[in-house]
């Protein structure tokens, strides 16, 4: 038997809110993350370059 050790009350806040967030759990195929991926790099990008532009 494995002793767990003790959590503080944020700790278990925190574990307690994960839990309930939704996650990919290999429901999404590893194409559409990549995609995903791909789209997020651009968008980050383009919103870098529209700060340096004002």
């Amino acid at each position: 038997m494995k002793i767990l050790p003790r959590m503080s009350s944020y700790q278990l806040a925190i574990l307690g809110a994960l839990q309930g967030k939704p996650m990919y759990e290999g429901t999404v195929p590893a194409h559409v993350k990549a995609r995903r991926r791909r789209q997020n790099k651009a968008a980050r990008i383009a919103r870098r370059a529209h700060r340096k532009a004002n």
